[in-house]
């Protein structure tokens, strides 16, 4: 996730998993610029807020707007 990061910095990432440690997840939001982290089982309500507030940040960058 990190080198993901490095090479495409635009990317809004998502951590979706059951096994990860919170270091590994401390270390994803510092270094990749985590977004959003889920963990196993998630909801259905959640993924889709996840993947709109990433659809908001990706609108508000393009736009400039720092609101929200």
């Amino acid at each position: 996730m990190i080198q993901i990061h490095q090479r495409f910095p635009q990317i809004i990432t998502v951590l979706l998993t059951g096994h990860a440690d919170e270091t590994a997840i401390e270390r994803a939001r510092r270094d990749a610029n985590l977004h959003a982290y889920i963990a196993k089982p998630w909801s259905e309500e959640n993924l889709i807020e996840v993947i709109n507030s990433g659809l908001r940040k990706i609108d508000d960058e393009s736009s400039g707007c720092l609101c929200r």
